[in-house]
């Protein structure tokens, strides 16, 4: 007997699931997994069949159409699900991210029917007459119609055959590779170091082995790692199998795409946001078809429908970037890893600087190590400086923010025609203006923030997108004297062009990176050279590879440390060693200064030494002391309102109602450290568990919890804990 109801999961931020009716029309074309338009309140949306039903407790409604969409293989909704579960996410939202762009963000198009058109052509009185003649005009969407009629009507008359879906169909080649190609061509490398073919034989071993397992390649900057990436890869596609690659950043994308499409020709499909969504949806269904077999992408791309999946890769695995704060949140790297367990397959986790939980799951005999302890070309490790900006001796004449001796080594490696960058993780001209007289600086009006200066935008608040003039006259005392403080990399980039009037210095941040094609653009300038100082934020810490490059600048290299977050110390010595990394990796050895008002704390120490075995020895030491992450597993949860004295009722009444058992301790409740964004106050508590089973049980009390007017979001394994 053939199952009359369906379970969905629809793109809302709920929990439930919903039953639905299966029309006689598609009784033989639904299955788990399958891409269906259903009505949902007054509109029509796309949503995912989870399970089928024989019968419904509620009144269903009926099903509309299939999308068009391929159905998600078993797999993937097995994916699906764990992701919503361990993360506590709405499946629906989870679901979402599988899809094709354009199923995602757009409704179904519906037309008449020979029948309908018949029907409208008599002008016979009836309850279809409105939506009839809509349709009449042509074509038209969900959202259209919705707006005008009855959306119950939509369902009658596509079951009685007046009406019928247009199904999207795909246009141009498959795989929406970018355009963007580096000027550089990349030299075809003949021979591995021992090390890299040390680390490739093990990983070639794990593929044969045919079963699933995580080898953690850890590689210091310049090493290599990605070579052993295409090597294990080759492997994959020559035997007919499909990859998946994970980047953090878009910007390392264009590259990668290249040597890999010369590698597989017409078979790498590419997912960023970079990507027009036409292009992304024609990588998706080039990839589901088979015709791609090799996908790059970055958070988002580990939902990819690989056929025939045989590996994944994700390279900078310690990269924050993987993990979506925002609903529905995940953290891509670990999805990767279990999406490799489902699967059956092996799975690559590269960094030069392993995350602490990657790094212990391979002390513990968990992941597997492989080892790149050197550079992969002729050239030495960069010599690393440091400037004592905290030194009360230290010279500041030529500039405040920019000690003299980076200033000389800049002069010098611009004469000598070599290339610079300057990494300054702050954008803008300057955090706050500030009033000599009074200490006045003007806050945001929504967040609980200081407007950051920014030259062409004026005062801008980074959490809102608030924007007001900036000040020339106090307005608490009428002082005229109101003037920026501190420094971003807008103010560097300025300081510099008046310093080096006749070197051209560029900036990327996020700021410049609105306009499209300016990261192309900078990329292709400073591979000709033209370009010979940039400046920028963590985007240039993001395994960018420049071989001109021969000067590293780090300002204020300590600024994490000053965040309260547990995971402060690694993110500075992450940030200090791959940012260093960028210098010497061409025939001339580099230099790196690094500026720091914090010149004795460990995590700069070692990153100065470059050291990541007496970083790691002493961090995990310090986690194992006050049982943080990875010996404990934790969630945070933030509750936020428009009133905070509601806030605060809420917090305490949750964290009340949630039992007090063995393996939980719970810290907190407090204001979160931004207490207030977009008019909405906050408060959070954190949980420590055992275990994640621990862990989920508490949870689940967060789920049940409502509170008029309060919003709740729970964050498994969070990185932001702002």
């Amino acid at each position: 007997m053939k199952a009359r109801f369906v379970r969905v999961a629809v793109p809302r931020p709920v929990d439930d699931t919903f039953y639905y009716r299966i029309p006689d029309h598609l009784e033989d074309c639904i299955q788990p997994g399958a891409v269906v338009l259903a009505p949902f309140g007054k509109r029509t949306i796309t949503c995912v069949v989870v399970d089928l039903a024989d019968s419904s407790p509620v009144k269903a409604r009926s099903l509309l159409a299939l999308t068009g969409a391929p159905s998600l293989d078993p797999g993937l909704l097995e994916l699906a699900r764990w992701t919503a579960g361990y993360y506590h996410s709405p499946l629906g939202l989870i679901l979402r991210m599988f899809l094709p762009p354009q199923e995602r963000n757009r409704g179904a198009k519906f037309r008449l029917t020979t029948v309908g058109k018949e029907v409208r052509e008599r002008h016979e009185e009836g309850p279809f007459d409105r939506l009839l003649e809509l349709l009449s005009r042509g074509p038209r969407t969900s959202t259209y119609l919705d707006d005008r009629t009855d959306t119950g009507k939509i369902d009658e008359a596509i079951e009685i055959g007046l009406i019928e879906t247009v199904l999207p169909s795909a246009t141009g080649p498959p795989g929406g590779v970018p355009a963007l190609r580096r000027i550089r061509v990349e030299q075809k490398v003949l021979e591995l170091t021992p090390h890299q073919s040390k680390a490739l034989k093990g990983i070639l071993e794990s593929i044969d082995e045919a079963g699933f397992s995580v080898t953690l390649l850890h590689g210091i900057t310049g090493s290599g790692k990605t070579e052993v990436y295409l090597r294990a890869a080759r492997k994959l596609l020559d035997s007919g199998r499909g990859v998946l690659l994970l980047v953090p950043e878009i910007a390392l994308t264009p590259l990668l795409t290249a040597r890999l499409d010369t590698m597989a020709p017409g078979k790498v499909a590419v997912f960023h946001s970079g990507v027009p969504d036409g292009e992304r949806r024609n990588a998706w269904e080039a990839l589901a078809s088979g015709r791609a077999r090799l996908a790059v992408g970055v958070r988002s791309g580990v939902f990819a429908p690989v056929p025939d999946l045989g590996l994944i890769i994700v390279d900078e695995e310690h990269d924050s970037s993987y993990r979506q704060e925002e609903a529905p949140s995940y953290n891509a790297r670990d999805v990767a890893v279990k999406r490799g367990q489902l699967e059956g397959i092996p799975v690559i986790l590269g960094s030069a600087t392993p995350s602490l939980e990657s790094y212990r799951n391979a002390e513990t005999g968990r992941y597997r190590l492989a080892v790149l302890p050197d550079r992969a070309t002729a050239s030495e490790n960069p010599g690393i400086e440091l400037v004592n900006m905290a030194d009360p001796k230290l010279d500041r004449s030529a500039h405040p923010f920019l000690s003299a001796k980076l200033l000389s080594e800049l002069q010098d490696t611009v004469k000598r025609g070599e290339q610079s960058i300057i990494f300054l993780n702050r954008r803008g001209f300057a955090p706050f203006l500030l009033c000599p007289e009074c200490n006045f600086t003007l806050a945001c009006p929504n967040c609980s923030v200081t407007l950051t200066y920014h030259r062409s935008r004026g005062m801008l608040c980074h959490y809102c997108g608030h924007v007001q003039a900036p000040l020339s006259i106090c307005p608490s005392c009428g002082g005229k004297r109101v003037a920026p403080v501190g420094t971003g990399t807008q103010r560097i980039e300025e300081v510099l062009q008046s310093i080096l009037p006749d070197a051209v210095v560029e900036r990327l941040d996020r700021d410049k990176m609105e306009k499209r094609g300016t990261l192309e653009d900078i990329f292709r300038r400073m591979d000709s050279g033209e370009i010979q100082v940039l400046v920028g934020t963590q985007i240039l810490a993001k395994g960018h590879d420049f071989p001109g490059v021969t000067l590293v600048g780090i300002l204020n290299a300590e600024q994490a440390l000053d965040f309260p977050d547990f995971r402060a110390a690694e993110r500075t010595f992450q940030l200090i060693t791959q940012v260093s990394g960028r210098s010497g990796r061409g025939g001339t050895r580099g230099r790196v200064i690094v500026q720091s008002y914090s010149p004795k704390h460990y995590a700069v120490v070692a990153a100065l030494d470059q050291d990541y075995s007496v970083f790691y020895r002493t961090e995990i030491a310090i986690r194992k002391e006050f049982g943080y992450p990875p010996f404990k597993r934790m969630g945070r949860i933030i509750l936020d309102g428009i009133s905070e004295k509601k806030v605060a009722a809420a917090i305490g009444e949750l964290v009340s109602s949630i039992p007090q058992a063995d393996g939980i301790r719970i810290l907190g409740p407090s204001p979160a450290p931004l207490p207030k964004i977009q008019n909405r106050h906050r408060w959070h508590f954190l949980l420590l568990a055992d275990s994640h089973r621990h862990l989920s049980a508490a949870l689940k009390k967060t789920g049940a919890f409502r509170f008029p007017g309060i919003r709740i979001h729970v964050r498994v394994d969070p990185y932001n804990m702002m």
